[in-house]
């Protein structure tokens, strides 16, 4: 099946089903409390700051090779990192965070 783009301006006014009613703020704190959710609250969003992967390596006295084999990385994605020719995904971001932290845990949890 082939995928059909649009601009934004292409698409038009979005016609809403007849009858539709949109929902009171009584109704969202009603379903909020069938979901169990009526404390929730969006906490303010952060960052993953960026990790530089070639001093983490280095500091962790790691080859490339051994890096990527022992946090389980591909290891044309670490010399990538390294190059700055990418950027490794927010996940990732998150996983090289923690390995700057504790990195004998996370070994040996991927061990």
């Amino acid at each position: 099946m082939a995928i059909v783009r649009k601009k934004l301006h292409e698409l038009g006014r979005v016609e809403l089903p007849k009858g539709y009613k949109h929902p009171t703020e009584a109704q969202i704190q009603q379903w909020k409390k069938e979901d169990g959710d009526e404390d929730f609250a969006f906490s303010e969003f952060r960052y993953v700051r960026n990790v530089n992967v070639r001093a983490l390596r280095e500091r962790l006295g790691l080859t490339q090779e051994q890096f990527a084999r022992r946090y389980r990385f591909p290891l044309r994605s670490v010399q990538e990192w390294e190059q700055g020719r990418k950027r490794p995904a927010p996940g990732t971001m998150t996983l090289l965070l923690a390995i700057s932290r504790k990195p004998k845990a996370l070994a040996d949890a991927l061990a």
